[in-house]
């Protein structure tokens, strides 16, 4: 936004010289001042001058051009020293759909934290309304713009409206770009000095002009995460009582700060107007959200600056009668997220979330988790300053609390600043006796019951701003604006819409046209709305195949269909667990006998089309995928100055420093309540082991191999000590009190979109596997999730055959990725399991690399009859070698024993063999070297 930009009539040009930098692997950063800290430093060198154009458009672009892989540097002369506003041209050149974001040095340092996270807007078009094939409004895909725009710096929590300042002394001074994402190509650099906000005007709106403006019918913005929605309430506008129609912004998508959508809008008359918003603010209890309003890029006046949105329950109306004046013609309303009124409040959480780690980090040091009630600390002997410091915190977070609940009518009954309240009562209760803080770790520091979290709570609520929009009115005095529906007008609406309900089958499961595939979708409703879209889009026009998509929210039908003879064509996103037993009643298509299965075979890694093997056939194609990748708490890694363990026995030489300081691993069978193939067969391959080996009619788990990989496993438990059971990863993860584990895409998604606190704080490396014999590390793990399959009572095999293909291409699975995250989210992370599509991701450029190299070592356990017993008995192996203290071989060699006896039951059943035991038809057990053959 250009709240601070003044004319540039006059400036003066000064020639910049820019040198390309390859960049060398990330560090880890260092501990830097905040802002505030930095621009306390300067308060009384602001400079005050006119503006200074610094001119770079003589470089080559490629040379003021900033990304992942190569940073700017860009030399100018400063004629007076001075803390001064930095502004920019640039353009966004990248096609990433996670927020552009660079870091900057000066003269070579990093002087203060939020330069490392600095924000570049994006542009995103709304795109052509759209319709699905019942008639209901879709969400219009937005298309990313790259063109010239201006910005300031401006980090990215934006916890205050006013930009960044950096300090420059005369001279050559030097500026270092790189991109944390995206692509940025910098244009000119302008110096100048801070503005604020005009002086509210006192004239009045006279006249009766009004201009009505749709919330959803926005032009631009710059996030694609800020969406629209259907709502079925008679007071928005447009309603249709048995259509979906786009009426409103959605509440959850417009809240993180600097967000922003820009409206169009045409004024016939020049002269003064008010505004005023139809909105809705309901998800956060009596808590009042701000917006900044920007007209053609500026502030108008200071009352347009954080316009508070108090909490409602229902659609109301909030009037900013501060005239504006307008001149005849087109402009642009621009409304802007606002976290001001809260950005101290949450830099001092902050502050104090640190301090409370590094404090319960000490302390872990000190005695080395051990938290017996019968042994005493004498905590201030190691210069800690316990109770000193739990009564600052409680002072500062009271005094917090109160102001927080001063800011508006609702005080103390604001929900999102209650738990401050608590985090004061346990600060003081610890207080009164500091020495036994070692007792109390988990209610200061561990846990969800903590003073750590309820801090960390309070901070996360102020950073959010939920607010849906129905309406905007730019309007004079005596205008009349529409008011709601009446009572009667709103209960004729709502029974109309009641009545149709009972008439709308959307998207259920049905039997379609013959000409047209019914293909069954085991997704919710938004993503079947996507890919019925893109299949009508798409692949009808390019096939002339129909295609008729259907929710089938319990995959249990698709058994029963089949039994009952009314399968559908064709079925996305089933569990890759229930394939096999479809495929042995040979309800399924073998899909290697299409022509380019192989090329289809090959976008995949090969581990991951093992769970669709059935004797010499293959009957499904992965759609998703899971990862296992081991994640650790860099900061926590600095601190402690650790190693980050490449394989499983470097992290057997780490446990005892963990511990020492009462800290943990997390191996993912910790994570697993049920002992899956997933925990167990990893440690088998790993060890290369095979439990089937020359046979495929009884299992081998007594061979060397199969017993050191289980062996190595249930050790970690009884030798080691790791923790057999923690059932919230991601929660321990994020407290600190296991800062390194082996863990999902599942925590990956939690980490990445839901704890802000840790944003840097984390990364991502490959599976701490077994060092095999030459020296090389095994990181074999499992991957498969859902699949595609066909079935064999369809008459259209080809037609459907041909959809799989085009869902599971590089392009459509890409798009299909974007798509998801633009329209509904970065939540929506889509893991497909292409691995084409997943190198394009809008996932982080750094953690692709390592997810990609995960993946090729995916390795499944091979399905047989009787498949569920192996990963029982297996499972129970761990149990009972580690819970009930059994020997390690007498409890392989009962599972053996209980599973070949199974074993023959089914292959009897299923005509493998006969009842003496002979082989009647061969049982092939496949693993990854026998699909690379097939696929060849």
């Amino acid at each position: 936004m250009r709240r601070f930009l003044k004319k540039r009539n006059g400036y003066a040009a000064i020639a910049g010289v820019v040198a390309i930098i390859l960049l060398p692997e990330k560090v880890c950063a260092k501990e830097y001042q905040t802002y505030t800290e930095y621009r306390t430093t300067y308060r009384d060198e602001i400079y005050s001058g006119e503006t200074v154009q610094c001119d770079m458009n003589e470089i080559p672009a490629e040379e003021r051009t900033a990304s992942t892989a190569q940073s700017a540097v860009l030399n100018f002369e400063v004629e007076k020293t001075g803390l001064y506003v930095l502004g920019f041209d640039y353009k966004c050149t990248g096609d990433n759909i996670l927020q552009t974001s660079l870091t900057m040095k000066v003269n070579g340092e990093i002087p203060y934290r939020e330069l490392e996270h600095l924000f570049f807007s994006d542009t995103w078009r709304t795109g052509e309304k759209e319709y699905d094939r019942y008639g209901n409004e879709s969400i219009a895909m937005p298309d990313k713009v790259k063109e010239w725009k201006f910005t300031y710096l401006r980090d990215t929590s934006f916890l205050q409206n006013d930009p960044l300042m950096v300090y420059l002394e005369a001279g050559e001074n030097e500026l270092e770009f790189t991109a944390n994402e995206g692509c940025v190509e910098l244009g000119d650099i302008y110096l100048s000095a801070p503005v604020q906000p005009a002086e509210d005007c006192m004239e009045t709106a006279d006249g009766e002009a009004m201009i009505l403006i749709e919330a959803e019918d926005f032009v631009t913005r710059n996030s694609p995460n800020i969406r629209t929605i259907a709502n079925f309430n008679t007071r928005v506008t447009p309603y249709d009582p048995e259509l979906k129609r786009q009426n409103v912004i959605d509440e959850a998508s417009f809240r993180i700060g600097g967000t922003s959508v820009d409206y169009q809008f045409t004024v016939d008359e020049a002269g003064y107007y008010y505004i005023a918003f139809d909105y809705l603010q309901s998800s956060k209890s009596n808590f009042t959200v701000y917006r900044n309003l920007y007209i053609d890029g500026e502030i108008p006046s200071k009352s347009y600056e954080n316009i508070p949105f108090e909490y409602t329950t229902g659609y109301s109306r909030n009037k900013q009668e501060i005239p504006v004046y307008l001149s005849q013609g087109t402009h642009e309303l621009t409304l802007e997220v606002a976290l001001e009124p809260y950005g101290e409040a949450v830099s001092i959480l902050n502050g104090i979330v640190e301090q409370i780690n590094d404090l319960a980090l000490s302390v872990n040091k000190i005695t080395g988790g051990n938290i017996n009630k019968y042994r005493d600390f004498e905590l201030e002997q190691y210069g800690l300053n316990i109770e000193g410091n739990l009564n600052s915190w409680a002072d500062t977070v009271e005094t917090l609390y109160e102001e927080l609940a001063a800011m508006d009518r609702y005080g103390k009954k604001n929900g999102e600043i209650k738990l401050l309240d608590t985090a004061v009562k346990s600060l003081r209760l610890l207080a009164e006796k500091p020495n036994e803080l070692p007792q109390n770790i988990d209610t200061f520091s561990y846990g969800d019951s903590s003073v750590r979290q309820y801090l960390t709570t309070v901070a996360e609520n102020l950073s959010y701003g939920n607010l849906s929009l129905d309406k905007l009115f730019i309007y004079q005095k005596d205008a009349d604006l529409p008011k709601a529906p009446g009572f009667f007008a709103r209960m004729g609406l709502s029974l109309k819409h009641f009545v149709a309900s009972f008439t709308q089958s959307d998207y259920a499961p049905g039997y379609a046209e013959s000409d047209t595939l019914e293909i069954w979708v085991n997704r919710p409703r938004q993503y079947l709305e996507i890919i019925q879209r893109m299949a009508d889009t798409d692949f009808t026009e390019k096939t002339g195949i129909k295609v008729n998509l259907s929710i089938v929210p319990d995959q249990q039908k698709l058994i029963l269909s089949n039994a009952s003879g009314k399968a559908p064509d064709g079925a996305i996103g089933i569990a890759s667990g229930y394939v096999y037993d479809l495929a042995l009643r040979n309800a399924l298509v073998d899909l290697r006998q299409f022509e380019n299965f192989s090329r289809v075979g090959k976008r995949f890694a090969p581990g991951m089309l093992i769970p669709g093997v059935c004797d010499d056939g293959i009957y499904a194609i992965p759609e998703t995928f899971n990862f296992y990748v081991m994640f650790y708490r860099t900061d926590i890694f600095e601190k402690l100055n650790l190693k980050v363990p490449d394989n499983m026995e470097e992290v057997r030489e780490l446990l005892p420093e963990l511990t020492r300081m009462g800290l943990g691993f997390n191996t993912h069978v910790a994570n697993m309540p049920t002992k899956t193939f997933a925990a167990t067969a990893p440690f088998v391959f790993q060890n290369g082991g095979d439990i089937f080996g020359d046979t495929t009619t009884k299992v081998q788990l007594d061979t060397e191999e199969v017993i050191g990989g289980l062996k190595y496993l249930t050790e970690n438990f009884t030798v080691y000590d790791m923790d057999y059971e923690i059932l919230n990863f991601y929660q321990s993860f994020r407290d600190g009190r296991t800062p390194i584990g082996v863990s999902d895409y599942a925590t990956y998604n939690l980490l990445t979109n839901a704890a802000p606190e840790l944003n840097g704080c984390w990364e991502i490396a490959l599976y701490p596997g077994l060092v095999a014999e030459d020296g090389t590390v095994d990181r074999s793990t499992s991957g498969a999730a859902e699949s595609c399959i066909l079935f064999q009572s369809s008459d259209k095999q080809e037609a459907a055959w041909k959809f799989i293909d085009w869902w599971m291409s590089d392009e459509v699975q890409t798009e299909f990725s974007f798509t998801l995250q633009t329209t509904l989210g970065n939540e929506y992370m889509w893991n497909s399991a292409n691995l084409s599509a997943i190198g394009n991701a809008p996932w982080s450029e750094k953690n692709k690399q390592v997810i990609l190299e995960q993946i090729g070592w995916t390795n499944e356990m091979p399905r047989v009859p009787g498949s569920y017993m192996i990963e029982r008995e297996l499972g129970n192996v761990l149990i009972n070698v580690v819970t009930n203290n059994q020997n390690i071989r007498t409890a392989i060699d009962n599972a053996q024993k209980r599973i070949n006896s199974e074993l023959q039951r089914k292959l009897e059943e299923f005509g493998y063999i006969d009842s003496e035991g002979n082989v009647k038809k061969e049982l092939i057990a496949p693993n990854k070297e026998l699909i690379e053959e097939w696929l060849e």
